[in-house]
């Protein structure tokens, strides 16, 4: 690929996120698109944190990486919005994107957004994404899809965000007053960045589940989805915050589009939906095919059959359904396996030799 291709991914972390890092580059190194530049950007809280643990998991996947970076700042606050920007400033790619360490893309990802990207004169794109939870032992609890839309409007973006920080790509080259992460917010601070890109470049939405948002039911997760097992008490000072920070944005909304912004209150957002109520992703039915036909499924084949028989259960056949929907659900199961996420790597060499 040529250097023109190059996508830059920014990931923060801090020191003791080392596990959710590992994966999160394990993940990156799956993805069908190659031509891929990792930039870390590690939070300390204190200048004495070692960074020891994070240089070696860098040091482990770099060689898998066109291009690497590993940056560092210190902050005793919540400075994840400047994180953003230091790693905007140190950018090579014409696309870019973030990422957080904990959350997971399916291989497709980001050869599906900058495909996309490049069939059209979009600036930037999204796809969609699945809300999973998983517990404290890291078992996944449920899966469902509360950020899916029919498009893209901005009246409703202004209602509520319903793009998570890493369903999208961004092409510098055509993006106009791209900006900066407004320091100043340690929450919805990519809802922020995105509302004032959106306003003046239209996103191209692409119908088709490419990420899971992850959150964890004992509340480690700043955001309060995913809360529900925690103290009571405590989560209603995390619901608290999360209102103060809204009605606070709320000022900075009229100060950036206008008096109009107090009628989008009156906007009732009721597309909220589940996998199972309504999702209609094209192509899922022949990338279900495609991954039956794969030397990687029928491995993982191998596997379950011996598990099926030591069980004693009976052997599942591959089903390839009627439509489109329920193909997604079929693909949803399969790319939230773990064996799946084992095997994703040499699917993503597979995809890539049938291109020549």
């Amino acid at each position: 690929m040529k250097n023109n291709d190059l996508i830059s991914i920014i990931i923060r972390t801090m020191p003791g996120r080392e596990k959710f890092l590992d994966k999160c580059l394990f993940i990156l190194s799956g993805q069908i698109y190659k031509n891929i530049e990792p930039i870390i950007v590690v939070q300390k809280l204190k200048n004495e944190d070692s960074l020891e643990k994070i240089e070696t998991i860098a040091s482990k996947w770099k060689l898998c990486f066109s291009c690497f970076q590993l940056l560092s700042h210190t902050s005793a606050q919540d400075a994840r919005s400047h994180s953003l920007n230091l790693g905007m400033e140190m950018i090579s790619g014409r696309y870019f994107a973030f990422l957080d360490d904990d959350d997971k893309l399916y291989p497709h990802h980001y050869s599906l957004l900058i495909e996309n990207l490049k069939r059209t004169s979009y600036a930037w794109c999204y796809s969609d994404v699945v809300l999973a939870k998983y517990n404290e032992f890291g078992q996944l609890v449920s899966r469902t899809l509360p950020f899916k839309r029919e498009g893209y409007s901005f009246l409703k973006h202004l209602c509520g965000n319903f793009i998570p920080i890493h369903s999208f790509v961004i092409d510098r080259h055509r993006v106009k007053d791209l900006g900066k992460v407004d320091e100043s917010l340690d929450r919805i601070e990519d809802y922020d960045f995105l509302l004032r890109l959106a306003f003046r470049n239209k996103p191209l939405y692409i119908e088709n589940i490419s990420s899971e948002y992850c959150v964890r039911t004992d509340g480690s997760n700043t955001t309060v989805l995913g809360s529900e097992n925690i103290d009571a008490q405590i989560l209603l000072e995390k619901q608290q915050k999360w209102q103060n920070v809204e009605r606070l944005y709320n000022i900075k909304k009229i100060e950036y589009f206008g008096w109009w912004i107090e009628e989008t209150k009156s906007i009732s957002l009721t597309q909220n939906h589940t996998l199972s109520t309504n999702i209609n992703c094209k192509n899922s039915k022949s990338n279900l095919i495609n991954i039956y036909k794969s030397v990687s499924w029928k491995l993982i084949r191998f596997f379950k059959k011996i598990n099926w028989k030591l069980r004693g259960r009976k052997k599942k056949k591959d089903i390839v359904p009627k439509n489109d929907l329920q193909a997604a659900e079929i693909l949803l199961k399969i790319y939230s396996s773990k064996s799946w996420l084992i095997i994703s790597p040499l699917y993503a060499i597979e995809s890539y030799l049938r291109k020549f």
